[in-house]
């Protein structure tokens, strides 16, 4: 008997980033901030995750991170207990993840009676 696996080979993230970030201008500065929470909590293990940064939205404090699959838990749960970074305080808020990048990118969504709804 044949099963069907689980044959996605990534997932996608998207968190919002709260805190003191006058500092943080780019998606390098996002994917260091989300190194250095994989390396606090998983040590070098976590830091060898590879993280994308495809997408960072600085009015909204908002990011799309393209993370493996099989390290979602890992990243999760980084993200998610990371207090500081650059010794100013910050919290990181996975607030969807899915392994549909159109799911997680889109801002809208449509109400039951088709209309066009925007997601705030």
């Amino acid at each position: 008997m044949n099963r069907v696996r689980n044959q996605h080979k990534h997932c996608y993230m998207k968190i919002g980033i709260c805190g003191e970030l006058g500092a943080c201008d780019g998606r390098g500065d996002i994917r260091t901030m989300v190194l250095a929470a994989l390396t606090s909590l998983h040590g070098q293990v976590g830091a060898a995750i590879p993280i994308d940064v495809l997408q960072w939205l600085p009015t909204n404090c908002i990011a799309i991170l393209r993370v493996p699959h099989s390290e979602v838990q890992k990243v999760w749960s980084a993200l998610t207990l990371l207090s500081e970074y650059r010794s100013a305080p910050c919290a990181l808020q996975v607030s969807q993840v899915s392994t549909s990048l159109c799911s997680v990118a889109i801002d809208h969504c449509v109400s039951a009676d088709g209309t066009l709804l925007q997601v705030t």
